[in-house]
């Protein structure tokens, strides 16, 4: 066999196996960029932006300070309702979600049952019938 067959079955390999790939993919049914609930996450969207923009119109950003064992949330009003949610980005497992009423500007939350590494907070508040969220990253150590 010459050179010039060995490279024309090559290609014919090459194109082959990239048909057969493109034909695989095309026929898979699932779409990571498509989800089922897309309405529903547009509403929800809605909702979040609406209260992200709150926080900075009112100017209402709490301030998270770690204390030894505790969390300290420094509200900028009194009498705030909400809840806190600790996001573990590597295990899921470990997701906490602690809701919470304070009558003063500081709230203190415990978080020595927490992990050391880094967290995702959202925080999510209703103070003077305005709803707020924040999210910022914590690192424990």
């Amino acid at each position: 066999m010459n050179w010039g067959m060995r490279i024309v079955i090559g290609m014919a390999i090459a194109m082959s196996s990239i048909v057969a790939v493109g034909i695989y993919m095309v026929n898979q049914d699932t779409d990571t960029l498509e989800e089922t609930d897309y309405y529903e996450k547009g509403l929800d969207y809605e909702r979040v932006y609406k209260k992200k923009e709150n926080l900075v119109r009112y100017q209402r950003k709490v301030t998270l300070n770690v204390v030894r064992d505790s969390l300290v949330l420094s509200f900028a009003e009194e009498n705030n309702k909400g809840m806190v949610d600790f996001i573990r980005s590597s295990n899921r497992s470990l997701d906490q979600r602690i809701h919470f009423i304070t009558s003063k500007s500081v709230y203190r939350l415990p978080i020595k049952n927490l992990k050391k590494g880094v967290w995702h907070i959202k925080l999510d508040w209703e103070s003077q019938q305005r709803s707020y969220l924040q999210e910022e990253q914590l690192y424990l150590n």
